[in-house]
């Protein structure tokens, strides 16, 4: 009975894709979550000051996500480097 080998893609993609429209999602939905309540309190409110700086952070957030999907894309692109170039294929351990 012959075996079937599966082979290996090179890098799946599916998981950074979905990890960054996750993020994104929970990112604009916890903003516009953390304005409606810093909306519904006094301004002198504790409440109120926690939302809004929560707010505040997450808008900062925001302006790092370009830079995580360039980080995460940037991972892909050296798995693929290190896949093509790496030593999968011997037995061993590797020294550096």
């Amino acid at each position: 009975m012959q075996k079937l080998i599966q082979k290996k893609s090179a890098v799946d993609l599916t998981d950074l894709a979905i990890g960054i429209v996750v993020l994104g999602i929970v990112v604009s939905i916890g903003a516009t979550i953390l304005i409606n309540v810093r909306d519904t309190n006094t301004t002198s409110d504790t409440a109120y000051n926690l939302a809004g700086a929560a707010a505040t952070g997450l808008a900062e957030y925001g302006n790092w996500f370009d830079i995580i999907v360039i980080v995460g894309v940037a991972a892909v692109i050296l798995s693929l480097i290190f896949m093509a170039f790496g030593r999968s294929g011997r037995s061993g351990s590797m020294s550096y």
